[in-house]
């Protein structure tokens, strides 16, 4: 059963703290100025793929341009590549990446393909796959990274062979719907490879490969179709909770993704916990987060381990001013797999305390459009 904000059970007067913390340091509004607005996790949304309208979503991306809210996410089939399902459509997999919009996070309209699978000629070295699509603005431009490979024969990919997860490709856009062009492979890139441009201009690549490293990369000539790695790779955060005296461990981590705020950096990533020495509740798919002044480090994690149940998080700029962010809910099976979104308290420290996941009513205030 949904709660709503009248609910005075503990647990959710403490969720809506958390929630309310950061609102001190909020420029006050005007009555004149203010309007509410207001959420329930999970968010309506479905779409149709493969011949099947689907609620599940994985790896959902959210980038806000002017007064619009943009979505790409993983398109189901979510599979690898197997040998018994080459003969269905896409070789089994994904049929591409989709790109929704939305004026409230709640209604949510198709746009069109940014990568259609089906179009693509069968040499081409991004044709299958699709995993973790992300769209950046950088320096004015639009770029969309995403996991990819081909199914069809191995010396079409960019290292001749099966990708166990496939390789990171970006191309470019002008406008925030496309056409991404150039669409280049990332050498050294890995799965759920994101991007972070800093405020001197420079850009970052965000590398998960068990650990998570951060390496700066060149996209000046993307529009020849070369993007390059440049300079040291730094280690970011390793697997291993060692370092903060914890003994649970993730498997491998992933979907990393960093943000900027007053100088300090933030670096989210995710992994899976299944290791039995764990009770029930710390199972499962978690996110953590490091933080730095310095975007190639040192890096320090923090000293909970797991922050947030759930993961493969993206930041974007909320209703409110503040920084939230999208996920899909691993909770618990009542909504697993859906798209949910929260807003993202930074405490006084600098700490991320953001509570959730949410799934009774939320309200915040917001500045009415002009």
């Amino acid at each position: 059963m949904t709660k709503t904000i009248t609910d005075t059970s503990p647990v959710v007067i403490l969720l809506m703290l958390v929630w309310c913390t950061a609102y001190g340091k909020e420029r006050v509004l005007s009555s004149a100025e203010r309007a509410v607005f207001t959420y329930t996790n999970p968010l309506p949304f479905d779409y149709e793929a493969s011949g099947e309208v689907r609620r599940e979503l994985r790896d959902p991306c959210i980038i806000r341009e002017g007064d619009t809210y943009y979505l790409v996410f993983t398109v189901w089939p979510f599979s690898n590549r197997q040998e018994k399902r080459l003969s269905l459509p896409n070789q089994g997999g994904s049929p591409g990446i989709m790109l929704y919009s939305s004026k409230d996070l709640k209604n949510w309209i198709f746009e069109n393909w940014l990568v259609k699978a089906h179009e693509l000629p069968e040499d081409c070295p991004y044709k299958n796959r699709f995993w973790a699509p992300e769209i950046h603005k950088i320096g004015g431009r639009f770029y969309l990274i995403f996991t990819a490979d081909n199914w069809i024969k191995k010396e079409y990919n960019p290292a001749g062979t099966w990708g166990t997860a496939g390789y990171a490709f970006v191309g470019v856009a002008d406008n925030i719907t496309g056409p991404y062009k150039n669409i280049t492979y990332i050498d050294g890139g890995a799965c759920d490879t994101s991007l972070f441009e800093d405020s001197d201009g420079r850009t970052y690549a965000v590398i998960p490969a068990y650990n998570v490293y951060v390496q700066q990369i060149d996209l000046s000539r993307i529009d020849q179709g070369q993007v390059k790695l440049v300079g040291p790779r730094k280690p970011a955060v390793q697997c291993k909770n060692d370092d903060i005296g914890l003994t649970a461990e993730a498997d491998y981590l992933e979907g990393p993704w960093m943000f900027r705020r007053d100088g300090r950096y933030f670096l989210l990533y995710a992994g899976p916990y299944r290791e039995a020495k764990n009770t029930p509740e710390k199972r499962g798919y978690w996110a953590g987060i490091a933080y730095a002044d310095n975007v190639m480090g040192p890096w320090e994690k923090d000293q909970r381990g797991r922050v947030f149940h759930g993961g493969h998080i993206a930041v974007f700029d909320g209703p409110d001013g503040r920084f939230w962010f999208s996920y899909r809910w691993e909770m618990s099976d009542r909504h697993r797999g859906l798209f949910c979104v929260d807003p993202i308290t930074i405490d006084e420290n600098g700490r991320v305390q953001t509570g959730g996941p949410s799934d009774f009513a939320i309200t915040v205030t917001v500045e009415k459009p002009h």
